[in-house]
């Protein structure tokens, strides 16, 4: 018996030890076992406890009917909040006194201690809502009304008055309670609404006029007379200070009714063009769209009010991985960064292959970070694709194939990249020097081999625009100015018994920072027919009249 109760006179101790140490000695603001709507504040002060509440939010939906209007929103939204400082005083009291503290603490070893969240009402917020568009949510009468294509004063009425403290009541009810997912807007009373000419005045004097809206990447356009603006005004709260604005469901609707081949599957993609101005032009690029991005209703109501005398150009809305209209003005490619022109004798056959390349590669897009290849792009060259035999060198000979002569477009390419600036992956100059090419500064290509790659290593985007005419073909890079190159130094060397080595220095400088570097572009040149070791290669069963000597100079 002595050593039963001596048993439970250690146990107590042992327990009340536990409790003096846990609950006075270490006492925490929050006591021990403490659970709100399931986090778990035991044992924690204030601030931990409070950042742990912070993942209680209002999120349940509830929606408002007033007059014949219904908004849906949150109850966050609405202005319900939890009140965090009463909350955790209602846990804090948990704690209790004398022996009920001690009870207490007992029982949270085993179970917790739930407390309910309190929540609160931003009541300025909640009324500021049927006063003001701030949420898209619009309560109030307009004074002045559209009757057959104008506005005029609204007859006497009356509206009902919210009853904003009632109102917070019902939304502190539907928390978690979803039989308060729809309450109707308590009243206090009436208000009495009159005409206000003076603003039906200033409403018809804003739209009458014409407002000329372009389509981005089209060459449609559309003028919207005064009756439609008057639709798309919405004069909803703009009772006395005449801030009107245009309501965005019914801009969709007539821009999308204006312009039919926004998402019209056989609209043209997005696609480049000179303009006048010599700049780049973006077309097209509507197939995936639809109307209309959610500032356009803004952007045209500002476009009213500082003079509608001039087109706005609006954009259609297109999937995030589209390239459309909103990408391609995106990509920045407005400026010529690099540019080389080479020069041919008019009316020979090779002249229509060059201009053959030059139309498919022309708009041709070198993203950041992207290679682009000839050989991958065009392909083959071939009849069937619009190309012609004509000359080429072909095992240190000249013959001819067709697609003979689009080296002169490598070359040209090649010339504009290496002015502006970009890296190159392969290349190979033509075996036989020419002189109608910048001396060891040159490319050739065939297929499959050699291939002329351009990689862009800046962090904007390349367009290609190559053309031609009688004598010439010029190839234009635009983008973004980033970086520039200059030939600085060229040298040359013999290799084998028969050719020559030329090594051509460029100096690139980049325009952010004005730091330099240096690297090398190569050329090997060999006479016609004659191999590096000074072998006969193939007899030659072709002449041409261009100039094959190597310079003993650097040009």
């Amino acid at each position: 018996m002595r050593v039963t109760v001596a048993i439970l006179a250690v146990v107590a101790l042992a327990i009340v030890g536990r409790f003096v140490a846990d609950d006075v000695v270490d006492a925490a603001d929050i006591p021990r076992g403490v659970v709100v709507d399931g986090i778990p504040l035991g044992n924690t002060d204030r601030d931990t406890a409070a950042a742990r509440l912070g993942a209680l939010q209002a999120d349940d939906e509830v929606t408002l009917t007033f007059a014949d209007q219904s908004r849906t929103r949150t109850l966050a939204e609405w202005g319900v909040a939890l009140d965090v400082d009463a909350t955790l005083d209602q846990a804090a009291s948990m704690r209790g006194g004398g022996l009920v503290r001690f009870l207490r603490w007992s029982a949270a070893v085993v179970r917790d201690r739930t407390v309910d969240p309190i929540w609160t009402v931003d009541r300025e917020l909640l009324a500021a809502q049927f006063e003001s568009d701030d949420l898209g949510i619009v309560f109030e009468t307009s004074t002045i009304e559209l009757v057959d294509g104008s506005f005029e004063p609204v007859e006497r009425q009356t509206v009902p008055l919210v009853d904003v403290d009632a109102l917070a009541d019902a939304l502190l009810l539907a928390v978690g309670d979803p039989a308060y997912a729809e309450i109707a807007v308590p009243s206090r009373g009436e208000d009495e609404i009159l005409g206000d000419s003076a603003l039906a005045a200033a409403a018809n004097a804003l739209t009458d006029t014409e407002l000329t809206v372009v389509l981005a990447g089209q060459f449609s356009t559309h003028a919207f007379d005064s009756a439609t603006l008057r639709q798309w005004l919405d004069v909803t709260g703009a009772n006395s200070t005449g801030d009107f604005r245009f309501d965005p469901d019914p801009v969709h609707a007539s821009l999308a009714a204006a312009f039919p081949e926004i998402g019209d599957p056989d609209a043209p993609g997005v696609q480049f063009a000179l303009g006048f101005d010599g700049q780049p032009w973006i077309l097209g690029g509507l197939p995936e769209a639809e109307c209309c991005a959610t500032d356009t209703a803004q952007r045209l109501f500002e476009h009213l009010l500082i003079g509608p005398d001039q087109p706005i150009v609006i954009f259609p809305v297109e999937p995030e991985d589209a390239q459309g209209l909103n990408w391609a003005h995106e990509l920045g490619v407005t400026e010529v960064v690099g540019e080389f022109t080479t020069f041919y004798t008019p009316n020979q056959t090779r002249n229509i292959n060059i201009a053959r390349i030059a139309e498919l590669t022309r708009g041709v897009i070198i993203e950041p970070g992207t290679t682009f290849s000839v050989n991958d792009f065009v392909g083959r060259r071939t009849r069937e694709n619009g190309f012609v035999s004509a000359g080429v060198i072909s095992n240190g000979v000249f013959s001819s194939s067709v697609g003979g002569g689009i080296s002169q477009y490598a070359t040209t390419l090649f010339n504009a990249a290496f002015f502006a600036g970009l890296d190159f992956g392969e290349y190979q100059s033509h075996s036989i020097y020419l002189d109608r090419y910048p001396y060891g500064r040159e490319a050739t290509v065939s297929f499959p081999a050699p291939d002329l790659q351009i990689r862009n290593t800046t962090p904007h985007a390349i367009l290609l625009w190559p053309t031609t005419n009688d004598d010439s073909i010029t190839v234009r890079m635009y983008g973004t100015p980033y970086v520039v190159g200059e030939q600085t130094g060229q040298t040359s060397r013999a290799e084998g018994s028969a050719c020559t080595r030329v090594t051509t220095e460029r100096t690139r400088t980049w325009l952010e920072d004005g730091r330099t570097e240096t690297d090398t572009v190569t050329a090997r040149y060999r006479p016609e027919g004659i191999s590096c070791s000074g072998a006969s290669t193939q007899p030659t069963t072709t002449t041409t009249t261009t100039s094959t000597t190597v310079p003993t100079s650097v040009p």
